[in-house]
């Protein structure tokens, strides 16, 4: 019998489908492995699995028997815990509070019960090779490696049957990563079921006994770790992204053939990026591709003076520039459009005319320093029948509008700019596809018009349809620019994830 089984799991958000009909069992004394690219679903399997979302459709089954999780406390009671990548702690607090953090053991005056809350936790300190010693520490004085180990007696504690790790060692060196897989080890052996969630291929192999692979909020492949090799993985990953935008768009130019227009030379900011190289050529569209981690966005951010980097060069149409912040970038015709639209796009609040008119406000000062309303407001007009932004009229509040309506109307307040150089941040996060299809025509009547375009996107379909060439970034730095014939799926992938596997 499985310890977990997840039956035809459902979940859409908006018109966005996150998991389509998902099924999944977890045995006994198994370290299961979870693979998929970005935006596969496996984070929102995880948080249907751990309660902290509910599902449209399916069933969960723990032992056997049929559960409903309606809140992260009902799957906890359920015997269900999860390690984050970046540790989820209270500083500030000692390791035992973090332990017993909502939990805490009281006499029935409600006075915690310390000692006898150490005592629950020393056999399995014990069990983690973890010294009483660390009880009494700050949580945050702790190293990462520790922290995440004290989170692994913390899921004991609570009597936890399965144990979900998400990118465990993406944050440990190889020492720390070794004892983590020791501890797993112990854990399966102890009959705990063992979710187990990676980018590293080569991990497969020394931690996995089963594999599931996802893409696009589907299953598409399910096998025995050792009937899987990185080849075969790696075009399960790649899923409709090889089947689809495999091969090259047969109007797709080289870069060579044109100068570039934006350049990044020896780029370095502290340990989120090392020794970056970009070229950018005029009416071309340059794709960024990467793993969570990759170092993407940070350097696209110092492009726009948003995070100057430490060192380095950055050139457009051949003058060097050192933009301070957004505002001299904007100055210089450099345009961005964020990755995350409601914390650092849309004004929710204001009017969707002062959302698509924020960026070119310069251009309708008159006299006086006032501001022409009829302009801004005809201008409005204009890009909402161009890029058929759906609304009622310009005055309403964009907050109202659809995710793809927004982020319609973010491209539109750069595109409808005269720019130098259009920066564009996962631009079709969260919309359905019929949006996206519109965006990404957009995009390449941007960049037919002469523009140079960079388009940084977790989504490897959305990468290769709209790309003339891809830089591939992984840890910080820039391990390949794939064009041409050289731009197909699992060789992208293969570069981002660090195998040497060779697919294409």
């Amino acid at each position: 019998m499985s310890r977990v089984e997840l039956a035809g799991i459902a979940k859409r958000f908006g018109g966005v489908v996150a998991l389509a009909g998902v099924d999944l069992a977890i045995a006994p004394g198994e370290t299961h492995a979870l693979l998929g690219e970005n935006g596969a679903g496996k984070s929102t399997l995880i948080r249907v699995l751990t309660g902290a979302i509910v599902p449209d459709d399916g069933e969960i089954r723990v032992d056997g028997g049929v559960r409903r999780f309606a809140h992260p406390k009902d799957a906890r009671a359920a015997g269900i815990a999860a390690v984050y990548q970046e540790p989820m702690i209270y500083p500030h607090l000692s390791v035992l509070e973090n332990i017993f953090a909502g939990n805490e053991i009281t006499l029935r005056g409600g006075m915690i019960r310390k000692a006898a809350m150490a005592e629950r936790v020393r056999p399995w300190f014990a069990r983690l090779d973890l010294s009483d010693d660390l009880l009494d520490r700050p949580m945050g004085r702790l190293s990462l490696g520790y922290q995440q180990l004290v989170l692994i007696a913390k899921a004991l504690t609570q009597e936890a049957r399965v144990i979900i790790f998400d990118e465990p060692t993406s944050i440990l060196s190889q020492s720390e990563t070794d004892r983590l897989f020791a501890i797993i080890r112990r854990l399966r052996e102890d009959g705990r079921a063992i979710v187990y969630i990676t980018h590293r291929l080569d991990e497969i192999g020394k931690i996995a006994d089963r594999v599931t692979v996802l893409t696009d909020g589907r299953v598409t492949g399910a096998a025995r770790a050792d009937e899987l090799d990185e080849t075969k993985l790696l075009a399960l990953m790649a899923g409709k992204a090889s089947r689809n935008y495999g091969k090259p768009r047969p109007d797709r130019k080289p870069a060579t053939e044109t100068p570039p227009a934006f350049e990044i030379k020896g780029l370095c900011r502290g340990n989120l990026y090392r020794d970056v190289d970009w070229s950018v050529p005029a009416g071309r569209v340059t794709g960024v591709y990467g793993l969570v981690g990759s170092g993407r966005s940070e350097v696209a951010l110092a492009a726009f003076g948003a995070l100057p980097p430490d060192r380095g060069e950055i050139r457009l149409n051949g003058a060097r520039i050192a933009p301070r912040d957004p505002a001299e970038a904007i100055a210089r015709g450099i345009g961005y459009l964020p990755e995350d639209r409601k914390s650092q796009g849309i004004f929710a609040t204001k009017p969707l005319e002062a959302n698509l008119t924020a960026s070119a406000l310069f251009r309708f000062v008159h006299a006086a320093s006032r501001l022409d309303f009829g302009g801004l407001r005809g201008e409005a007009a204009r890009l909402i029948g161009r890029y058929r932004i759906k609304a009622r009229d310009e005055t309403i509040a964009i907050g109202t509008l659809s995710g793809g309506n927004q982020q319609k109307a973010l491209f539109a307040r750069w595109a409808g700019q005269s720019m130098k150089l259009l920066i564009l941040d996962e631009p079709t996060r969260g919309i359905d596809i019929g949006t996206k299809d519109e965006i990404h025509d957009f995009i390449r009547e941007l960049a037919a018009s002469g523009l140079p375009v960079v388009v940084i996107s977790s989504d490897l379909p959305e990468v290769l349809a709209v790309s003339d060439r891809v830089i591939v970034m992984r840890r910080g730095r820039v391990v390949t620019v794939a064009e041409g014939d050289a731009m197909h799926a699992e060789a992208i992938l293969a570069a981002a994830v660090g195998t040497h596997a060779r697919a294409a």
